[in-house]
């Protein structure tokens, strides 16, 4: 058994989550909206003016020999807004959380003893429907990623 302490002893995935879940929930352009952590149900995303939701998606790792694994964590940004100008209020809210995730969570990413690879956080497909479920206003979904470093 290795003497070294375990600096994500609950996994990188969820403290990878938890950072960015915390960055959103403190950041002061998003006062006020209600900021949720992997909802479980749809019904999660009912109530509110203004929505911001992370999903965590998969955890991946990939063919590499090293010794200290690389690994993919997939994560989707949900904004949902149900004000007067909804389509114009969730683009706003969607490129603000773009905007604390890369400046923002990355730097708390590395700090907390992650090691990021790769080209750091990657934005993916960009929706603006989630199948069967109505949302009641706008919606932005987008799919990111971040490439690192197991210590495990």
């Amino acid at each position: 058994m290795s003497n070294a302490a375990d600096k994500c002893p609950n996994g990188v995935p969820f403290e990878l989550g938890r950072i960015l879940i915390d960055a959103l929930r403190a950041d002061s352009g998003l006062a006020g909206v209600s900021v949720l952590d992997n909802p479980e149900r749809a019904s999660a995303l009912a109530d509110g003016e203004r929505l911001v939701f992370l999903e965590e998606q998969r955890d991946v790792p990939l063919d590499d020999p090293g010794q200290v694994q690389q690994r993919i964590y997939h994560f989707s940004v949900g904004v949902i807004a149900r004000t007067e100008s909804a389509r114009l209020q969730a683009h706003g809210d969607y490129r603000l959380v773009k905007r604390i995730l890369r400046n923002d969570c990355m730097k708390l990413i590395t700090a907390a003893g992650v090691r990021l690879d790769g080209k750091g956080l990657l934005e993916g497909e960009v929706r603006y429907r989630l199948e069967n479920i109505d949302v009641g206003g706008s919606l932005v979904l987008g799919a990111f990623s971040i490439e690192y470093r197991d210590p495990s």
